[in-house]
Order: C-alpha cells, then structure tokens, then sequence
C-alpha cells in the first residue's frame, strides 16, 4: 500500500472511530454529518469528499465490528475441544454473548440494522460490497457448523438450517439485549444464566435424540 493510500486509511478510520463515539454517546438517528465533522474538526465538505454521508459512515462502522467480532468468535472455535456440530453452535452463542458484553454498543448498532436495513443506494459500491462480503462469510460460517452437525448425528437430520439459523440469531440476538439491558424488566434475572437457559431450550429443540453434544 501507497504512503498516500495509508494516510488516506488512517484518516477514514479516524473518522469512524468518532462516529462510533458519537453513536454511543447520542445514537445514530440522532447524529448528524454536522455532528461527525464537528468531532473530527473537518468541515462538511472534506467529510462528504472520503464518505457518501451518514449512512456509508454508519455502515463503515458496522463493518468494522462485524470483522472484529467474527475474529473473535473464529478464535473462540479454534479454541474449543467440542467436536461436534451442536457443541459448536453453544460456543458460538457464548462467543457473541462474551463479545457483546465487551462491546454493548455492538448490539445496538445490529437492532439498527435489523431495522433499517442497508440501502445500496446510499452508499458507496465498495462499501456495499465489503459488507456483502463480510456477511456472506458470516454466514456460510455458522451454516457449516450446522450442516457439520446434521452430518455427524448431532442435529435433527430433518433439521431446516437455513431456518433455524435466522431463527437462532434473531432470537439470540434479542435475549442478549435483555440480558445486557439496564432497563426495567418484569422479572430479573442472572445475565449469564438468562443466555445459558436460551441456549439450552434451543439447542435442545435441534438436537437429535441420542446424537453427541460435545
């Protein structure tokens, strides 16, 4: 990489790093351009020459936690002795509980997206194509720990994995919010054992009747 291109990096990563500040400080929908070039000290117009708007810098900065937590959840599989494919899937639910208590703002900004979505329109080709990238990683990921686990027995072999791996991680995604949520809630509960009891009742319902756990 080019000396230019190098600084040209370190000023974008610059830029989403005070975004990201901002975004836990005031939430996203409440932060402006104005706001980030504020924080950065650049005008409008020098902000509006490296990124499209607010929703590249957003998206940017989503991508750069996904990359960060995917790391950490490969190095939490590399780690483990489980062998099988259920095993597999508890370590990475407890690798995204681990990292989201690490990082709350991480769930935060991923409710937002669930919600809003991402628009090719309102960013930059590459952006878009970083995240398509990024996510289909992702995802072929944990798909082949489920498919891993229906071929060594312990799933269900009439196991729908596609489904069942959208429902896990909306649904996982949300206990993790109540868990780690400082809010008002009916009933409380130990955190770490609010996620363990999620992942026990869903793993149990994709388990094969006398298939292999570890």
């Amino acid at each position: 990489m080019s000396r230019k291109a190098v600084e040209r990096e370190s000023r974008l990563a610059y830029v989403r790093n005070a975004a990201r500040t901002l975004f836990a400080e005031k939430g996203i929908e409440n932060t402006s351009m104005e706001d980030i070039a504020r924080a950065v000290e650049y005008t409008r117009r020098t902000l509006y020459a490296y990124f499209a708007g607010r929703d590249e810098i957003c998206t940017q900065v989503f991508i750069d936690d996904l990359a960060a937590r995917w790391s950490a959840q490969r190095d939490a599989l590399a780690g483990t002795d489980c062998e099988s494919g259920l095993g597999k899937i508890l370590v990475w639910g407890r690798s995204l509980y681990a990292y989201s208590k690490q990082h709350p703002d991480s769930l935060r900004m991923h409710f937002y997206f669930d919600l809003k979505g991402i628009d090719p329109g309102r960013i930059s080709e590459q952006t878009f194509t970083r995240f398509q990238k990024l996510n289909t990683e992702l995802a072929e990921g944990l798909r082949d720990i489920f498919h891993e686990g229906v071929s060594d027995g312990s799933l269900r072999p009439d196991l729908d994995v596609d489904m069942s791996i959208s429902q896990f991680l909306y649904s996982l995604r949300s206990i993790l919010n109540r868990a780690l949520s400082p809010g008002y809630s009916f009933a409380s509960f130990d955190p770490d054992h609010y996620v363990e009891h999620f992942l026990e009742i869903f793993t149990r319902a994709i388990r094969h009747t006398g298939g292999r756990c570890k």
